[in-house]
């Protein structure tokens, strides 16, 4: 089987925050359904891990910008790596991920790619 990193990107910056603890847990359930599924599966590589929003971006000639606010759509808030046959299997998972039950979600399917070093 091949790896695919599922790239979840945007959301509410703020949910966590606005989130009822009723939500939080409902939230949380949901992921441990989805992963528990895929370790059965033997479809998951790594859970991977939600991202904080605030950041920095550093560029070639090493200066620091913060990352804007009027990004966040593309900014890239977490991630897995999930186990498939193919892109159109890694796809089938990632529509199956609880981020969707987050506002303004996108989520990018990229084939890790295997460098042999050796």
């Amino acid at each position: 089987m091949k790896e695919f990193m599922l790239i979840y990107k945007g959301g509410d910056p703020e949910w966590m925050e606005n989130a009822s603890q009723e939500e939080m847990t409902a939230s949380m359930e949901s992921w441990r359904q989805w992963m528990g599924g895929l370790q059965e599966k033997e479809q998951l590589a790594s859970g991977g891990a939600a991202l904080q929003y605030p950041g920095k971006r550093l560029n070639k000639d090493g200066i620091v910008t913060d990352i804007s606010a009027t990004e966040f759509k593309e900014l890239v808030t977490g991630f897995s790596i999930v186990k498939a046959n193919d892109i159109d299997a890694a796809i089938l998972i990632a529509k199956e991920c609880p981020i969707f039950s987050y506002p303004d979600i996108t989520v990018e399917v990229r084939e890790v790619m295997v460098i042999d070093l050796s």
